[in-house]
């Protein structure tokens, strides 16, 4: 898939069903088809989920040597993203 701004992607199956421990981390990442690549990964627990708003996304900021959410929107997603290009 060409991907060149955010684009939304059904992940089939998740949350799990019966869904985890609420305290349980997960950590997503993107990949190339090919493995040339892969994007910085986003580490979250499901209540953190609930923060999310339409057209925003969730990314993992580090804030005293520790991983937190942080909320943005799309536009400043695509402006992260191209900055690391």
């Amino acid at each position: 898939m060409d991907v060149t701004s955010p684009a939304t992607v059904q992940l089939p199956g998740f949350p799990p069903d019966p869904a985890p421990d609420r305290r349980a981390a997960f950590r997503m990442y993107g990949v190339a088809g090919n493995n040339s690549f892969t994007t910085h990964s986003v580490t979250f627990r499901l209540p953190e989920l609930a923060g999310l708003q339409p057209g925003s996304v969730m990314i993992t900021a580090i804030v005293n040597n520790d991983e937190v959410p942080k909320y943005v929107s799309l536009d400043e997603f695509a402006r992260l993203g191209s900055a690391e290009c």
